[in-house]
């Protein structure tokens, strides 16, 4: 009898196109979009190119030295610098002493005003460029300097510092932007694809006046409660880990993305433990969004009960990054949180079955305890019959 009750929610489920569009359009839409939006961002990161306004009347041999530091950036005169800058026409601006060789001769500063905006990405960027530009040239000069003086340039060289990452900076990226996507989107898909199953089949056969006649059929009630969580619960499980497929099948179209994965040491323990926690969060969240749509006596009324849920679930991302960068194991018995550190620690290198378990059983007491307030609740006909 569960496996007919089972069946027949299935089936009235799949029956209606809301349903679908969540379980398979959104997700196979939101992943696609977002993981070449990333991967772009990637690309365009690394080969991003910038255009430098200079004073007209500006000395050749000024934008030649410019030229020989920045062979692929292109230079630009104009009457106002400033104004060039703020129209967005140069992404910065350089205004050079006229006499800025004799003051180079004498062994004098020479003023140099940068234009730049610092509310801007790509200003702020060719800004960074133009330092280490600047930078260069001193130490070119005060190397000619030095050696006109006959002194070692050496004597200047108090630290020798070389630098050697951990990791591949490109690949770094990659992981970090991977990071952030996967805990962003499988948890709100997850709640996505159990959201109708959880209004309809609660609250919406309240409003359909169907929920007595299912209750007075010669099945215990918790059955028909079992039956209805199952399918909630499958159905979300069915579109996060749709999520995860999409996105390794996508990833193998990426030209930079892809090199994030590099940073998961055993990719088939990490899998494991991902469909293990999407399994028990989707069960956790069907649980919850069932509750609520036995409180409502409507799908628009369990629509707003359940809407907020979705925005909740995005806070402990933002509590996330006040934890550290360390393995922190108390805070994987928080849900939801529990995702964000799990993926955000394995692109770390601190993929850990402790916390893998922790969170498990997590998830576990918490859906313990909210199972006999569901059971409660569905038993108490005055509250299922609805008005």
């Amino acid at each position: 009898m569960f496996k007919t009750i089972f069946l027949k929610e299935m089936k009235d489920v799949l029956r209606d196109k809301r349903s679908i569009t969540l379980l398979i359009l959104f997700p196979i839409v939101m992943m696609a979009a977002l993981t070449f939006f990333y991967d772009k961002l990637l690309t365009t990161n690394r080969d991003q190119s910038f255009v430098i306004a200079i004073d007209k009347g500006t000395d050749s041999e000024f934008v030649t030295k410019l030229e020989s530091y920045l062979p692929d950036v292109k230079i630009e005169t104009y009457e106002d610098v400033q104004q060039a800058v703020e129209d967005k026409k140069t992404q910065i601006g350089i205004k050079i002493a006229a006499d800025w060789k004799e003051l180079l001769e004498q062994q004098k500063s020479i003023p140099v005003n940068v234009y730049f905006d610092p509310g801007s990405q790509e200003s702020s960027g060719a800004w960074g460029l133009l330092q280490s530009v600047f930078s260069a040239w001193q130490n070119e000069t005060v190397q000619l300097r030095l050696a006109d003086q006959n002194i070692d340039s050496s004597v200047l060289e108090v630290f020798q510092v070389e630098t050697k990452t951990t990791k591949d900076e490109n690949d770094a990226i990659a992981s970090f932007m991977l990071a952030l996507l996967l805990p962003l989107l499988i948890p709100i898909a997850v709640a996505n694809g159990s959201y109708p199953s959880a209004t309809e089949l609660f609250a919406g056969e309240k409003e359909k006046k169907t929920i007595e006649a299912l209750l007075i059929t010669p099945v215990k009630p918790i059955k028909i409660l079992l039956a209805k969580w199952l399918t909630i619960s499958l159905l979300g499980i069915f579109t996060g880990i749709l999520c995860v497929g999409l996105l390794s099948g996508l990833m193998n179209f990426t030209s930079e993305l892809k090199k994030g994965m590099s940073a998961i040491q055993d990719p088939v323990l990490f899998i494991s433990m991902s469909v293990g926690l999407i399994v028990l969060y989707a069960i956790f969240i069907a649980e919850l969004e069932m509750i609520l749509s036995m409180l409502a006596n409507s799908v628009k009324e369990a629509g707003y009960y359940i809407t907020p849920v979705m925005g909740i679930i995005m806070v402990p991302m933002l509590f996330m990054f006040f934890a550290g960068e360390s393995l922190n194991l108390p805070l994987y018995v928080i849900p939801v949180m529990n995702l964000f550190l799990f993926v955000r620690d394995s692109f770390n290198g601190q993929l850990s079955v402790e916390a893998f378990m922790l969170a498990v059983g997590g998830y576990v007491v918490l859906i313990g305890i909210l199972f006999p307030i569901a059971n409660k609740l569905f038993h108490n006909h005055r509250l299922m019959l609805g008005k």
